[in-house]
């Protein structure tokens, strides 16, 4: 029974590591939500446009850097499912994404990006 068993645990195990989220907080100009793809590893396993731009200078404007992120999620997978916006999800990103960085520099950033609604 354990034997029968392994094989469908290892394929899921397999499939868990392709497994991305990405979630994008609601403003004015855009709905926000929670998107669940299967995609490559090469991001954190939850997401967040802030999450991918807040190693950058100071003095580079983020809004691209944002705008090429969100793209870059949403055309590098296979979409499963689109959430309502979590603010779980979108906290844990915020978390995992300023560990092993200067925390100065990473709240300049965040502050920088908290400007323009990000």
């Amino acid at each position: 029974m354990r034997r029968l068993l392994i094989l469908p645990l290892l394929v899921l195990a397999f499939a868990a590591l392709f497994l991305r989220s990405y979630s994008l907080p609601p403003a004015p100009d855009r709905q926000g939500g929670t998107t669940v793809s299967l995609t490559y590893p090469n991001r954190a396993p939850f997401g967040s446009p802030r999450g991918d731009c807040v190693g950058a200078p100071v003095e580079e404007p983020p809004i691209p850097c944002l705008i090429a992120s969100v793209a870059r999620a949403r055309n590098d997978g296979f979409t499963l499912l689109q959430l309502p916006f979590c603010v779980t999800c979108y906290s844990l990103s915020q978390r995992l994404a300023v560990i092993g960085r200067d925390e100065k520099a990473v709240a300049a950033k965040q502050a920088q990006i908290g400007r323009f609604g990000w």
